[in-house]
């Protein structure tokens, strides 16, 4: 797949916050149920583009991230990317108050090409780390 296909599916996917009201984040919108937050960020460890991981690899690295998270002493809620046709999920984390460095490393530290980003009354971005 070559970059700009990679960044249209990138662009077509929903970023769904698993919260009570479930929250779903596209890229290049405003989300205001999230402008109580300074900043926030949405990743996961799932399937390092070119590669495509086994379910239970994918799991054990999203549990080792979530570790991570949990030692950073950041709140946060479980999450899911999925597709535009819905035939493809992942397993994410919605970060609350992360700053972008720190959503950087740990984008990198799983191997993962993007990620997205947000801050209070902003658009939802999409960053892409030095892997590409």
């Amino acid at each position: 797949m070559n970059k700009e296909k990679i960044h249209q599916v990138f662009l077509d996917t929903t970023f769904r916050i698993l919260s009570t009201p479930v929250i779903d984040i596209k890229i290049n919108k405003t989300i205001p149920k999230l402008n109580h937050l300074e900043s926030w960020a949405f990743l996961t460890a799932w399937n390092p583009l070119p590669v495509i991981l086994s379910e239970a690899e994918n799991k054990r690295r999203n549990l080792e991230l979530e570790d991570d998270i949990k030692a950073l002493d950041l709140k946060y809620n479980l999450g899911v990317g999925i597709s535009q046709d819905e035939n493809w999920k992942e397993d994410s984390f919605f970060i609350e108050n992360c700053t972008e460095e720190k959503a950087n490393e740990l984008a990198v530290k799983y191997g993962q090409l993007a990620y997205v980003w947000g801050n209070i009354n902003k658009e939802a971005s999409l960053i892409y780390t030095l892997k590409q």
